[in-house]
């Protein structure tokens, strides 16, 4: 993973496009075995700057790798949502449709490991209402 990140921080934009694809590769395998804190903030931190890039394929592929990662990471990743959602939102006005795909997916899958209560669960009786006041 170490080598991936440090690929995909290099000043060449070729070495950092081939940086980005052994980052996905890794996180293929990482899949497997889970991700550690450390590694999960190292990754984001890599993975913001490269959604900034004025390369679209780039860009691209930062955000794909944070949706992998925030699959395989778990709990490790919730810590960095907030500064991931605003990230995501910028880059969906993005003028590249696979970039402004890419943020899509990842506010899709940020909200799915987020765990926030479902409509269903608040329907349901999730909030406490008090007696004697109205909806």
């Amino acid at each position: 993973m170490e080598a991936a990140l440090e690929a995909a921080r290099a000043k060449d934009t070729k070495e950092r496009l081939a940086g980005v694809e052994r980052l996905h590769e890794a996180l293929d395998a990482a899949a497997r075995r889970g991700l550690a804190a450390a590694e999960v903030t190292a990754l984001v931190d890599t993975c913001m700057d490269l959604t900034r890039d004025a390369n679209f394929r780039i860009a691209q592929g930062g955000l794909q790798a944070l949706s992998a990662a925030a699959v395989v990471a778990g709990d490790h990743f919730k810590i960095h949502l907030n500064a991931l959602v605003p990230a995501a939102v910028e880059r969906l006005g993005d003028g590249k449709q696979p970039v402004r795909d890419a943020a899509r997916q990842l506010l899709i899958t940020l909200m799915e490991v987020s765990e926030l209560p479902s409509s269903s669960a608040v329907l349901s009786g999730g909030l406490p209402i008090s007696p004697g006041k109205c909806m």
